[in-house]
């Protein structure tokens, strides 16, 4: 199909340089010899033209026939205005005329390159027809030429639509081009359903988010991201050589590409509007941490980390949205962990950016893979997983799967020490894990890692009862949900690292869906073994079923699909939100100088939780901020 469409395009070039060639040299006899009869001549050169032109619509077809036409009576209409055909009868009576001869000469010249030009346009409109048709299909440009994106062609969910049938009243139904699956319907919001639930996307300026996926391979210094932002941000697709995963929907899925793929989902949202003054929330498709990740392991300088955080505020700053609640109402995703955007420091090689440490961010609701216990502006949402279905079915699938696996370790570790962290219980935890037959431990090591390999972690964690999940770095762990798309049950030992954290999406009884030890238990010797079998053969059994039905809440579904009767980690991020801002708008209605959500200060992670900044158990955890 493509090298059809590039010989018939240098087929038809050469055809209108003969002609051209042709029609420059048949005048020239004309008027030399016969300038008599040189009007009727030019007739003829003109039906020889429309004979051309006959032939380009057979390969174009009726609608760019109708295109050619209306540039052929264009032509015509603008010879009329130029009283070009008076002076053509005026040469037939006077005699020959060299200057006029050479002005009609170059209008014909004029009259050939406007319909090559023409046939260009018709031809960039026959590709895009051809796109639409047969989605996935290589449109190969030719040589020398360039394909211009508009300002407003970026991809949105009613772009193409309002492009093509702007003024048309009816609805107008979007196929999305897939791969292997069957597209999603986009339809008109129901005002019903959409009632108090409308959300606005606002469109950035590209270098906030295209451009960061179109230059991918500047993303990281030593990785090559191009491949994770593939797949709207799920990562290639995985193979099921061991029969790990299910058939369909695994993907290798990087964990910090969750603000692709939010902004992926939320393309496919129910409620969306192109009316601000509709939305009830407000959504900024900013790619904070992959803007951040192009500098945060080199030593650049805090204007190149900070730079695009300082010129969005700015720009948010100037839209009317804005002002109506100081921002208030709006939200983004950061697919990083809090502490990559809190740099209280002016020191240009310090980690992160001043990204939540903003006026104006601070208003906003920021959605990260783990949040700051100590502030009220940022709320965690689950780290990406690698299972992302399409249907409810393959979520029913997996669950029933997961249900029935045989499990023959009573617990597992997956990790690596953290000896210059002195407060980290992961070594006594490994010794444990070693000393015991119960246990599997797959040390992450340098070199050949399998702890990169979705396909050695995920067969793991099916083989196992409890996955014991201790903080790292920082106090959450990728591998939680992992482990919970298992099937397997989490034992945290700060709860910092899951309880404090996502409170939308985990159960507030947090020993229905877990273990909870804590890390000073640990420290005191207490045997990890004997603890778990402590816990009967039904308490596992009724644990274990609480983590299964946790896994629609944990993952985030393929974009290109639709889950009908699951919310998964996108809906109840999204409800989360909405009931956030409409608290804050109630209040703001209501008068008052400060919101509820900026008293608790440092109590944040209790009020969060619990609603209440009153004493707690959990208390020492958080007496102080960590240092990582």
């Amino acid at each position: 199909m493509e090298r059809t469409t590039v010989v018939g395009s240098c087929r038809h070039h050469f055809w209108y340089f003969i002609f051209t060639i042709f029609a420059l040299w048949f005048l020239y006899l004309n008027y030399f010899f016969y300038s008599s009869a040189i009007t009727g001549k030019n007739h003829e050169a003109s039906g020889l033209l429309a004979g051309n032109d006959t032939d380009t619509d057979t390969a174009f077809g009726d609608n760019d026939q109708e295109l050619l036409s209306d540039s052929i009576h264009l032509k015509e209409d603008s010879n009329e205005d130029g009283n070009d055909s008076e002076n053509v009868d005026d040469d037939s009576e006077d005699g020959f005329n060299p200057v006029d001869s050479f002005l009609k000469l170059g209008n014909w010249v004029q009259i050939a390159d406007e319909i090559l030009a023409s046939e260009k346009k018709l031809e960039r409109q026959h590709n895009i027809n051809r796109a639409r048709k047969h989605p996935g299909t290589l449109v190969r440009k030719r040589p020398g030429t360039r394909h211009e994106e508009k300002p407003d062609s970026r991809r949105s969910r009613y772009s193409v639509r309002n492009r093509n049938r702007r003024g048309r009243s009816s609805p107008v139904v979007e196929r999305k081009p897939v791969i292997g699956k069957k597209p999603v319907e986009v339809v008109k919001p129901d005002p019903v359903y959409c009632k108090g639930k409308y959300i606005y996307v606002y469109r950035l300026p590209m270098r906030y988010n295209d451009d960061l996926i179109r230059h991918c391979k500047n993303l990281s210094e030593w990785t090559n991201m191009c491949k994770f932002t593939s797949n709207m941000g799920l990562g290639p697709v995985l193979e099921n050589n061991d029969n790990v995963y299910s058939n369909t929907s695994w993907f290798a899925t990087n964990q910090f590409l969750l603000e692709v793929i939010f902004h992926n989902r939320m393309k496919q949202y129910k409620c969306l509007t192109r009316n601000s003054s509709l939305a009830s929330a407000i959504f900024v498709p900013f790619y904070p941490g992959l803007d951040l990740n192009r500098y945060l392991w080199s030593r650049s300088t805090m204007k190149l980390k900070d730079n695009d955080t300082f010129d969005l505020v700015k720009w948010l700053k100037q839209r009317p949205e804005w002002k109506r609640m100081s921002g208030r109402d709006h939200f983004m995703v950061a697919g990083r962990i809090s502490w990559d955007f809190r740099r209280d420091s002016n020191n240009d090689f310090d980690w992160g950016n001043k990204l939540l440490l903003l006026p104006e961010t601070k208003n906003m609701t920021m959605l990260v893979i783990e949040s700051s216990p100590w502030h009220t502006n940022d709320f965690a949402i689950p780290y990406p997983t690698y299972f992302h279905p399409s249907t409810d079915e393959e979520v029913f699938e997996w669950q029933s799967r997961m249900r029935n696996q045989t499990r023959p370790f009573l617990f597992s570790f997956v990790g690596a020490g953290r000896p210059n962290l002195p407060d980290s219980i992961r070594t006594e935890l490994m010794d444990q894990c070693r000393s015991s037959k119960k246990c599997r431990l797959m040390e992450c090591v340098k070199g050949f890692n399998k702890c990169y390999n979705p396909e050695y972690v995920m067969r793991m964690f099916q083989n196992s009862v409890f996955c014991l999940q201790p903080a790292g770095d920082s106090f959450t762990r990728r591998s939680t949900f992992d482990s919970i798309l298992a099937g397997c049950i989490p034992v945290f030992f700060n709860p910092g690292s899951a309880y404090v954290q996502y409170v939308w999406h985990l159960p507030k009884n947090y020993s229905k869906y877990s273990v909870f030890i804590p890390d000073t238990d640990v420290k005191d010797k207490i045997s990890i073994e004997k603890t778990l079998e402590r816990i009967t053969k039904e308490q596992v059994e009724a644990m274990r079923e609480e983590v299964i039905k946790l896994m629609p809440k944990v993952i985030y579904a393929d974009p290109n699909g639709r889950l009908e009767t699951l919310e998964d980690a996108f809906d109840i991020t999204v409800e989360g939100v909405l009931e956030r801002i409409d608290k804050m708008r109630q209040e703001m209605n209501e008068g008052r100088k400060h919101l509820s959500t900026d008293l608790a200060g440092e109590d944040a992670w209790k009020y969060n939780l619990f609603g209440t900044i009153d004493e707690h158990e959990w208390d020492h955890f958080f007496a102080r901020p960590r240092i990582y």
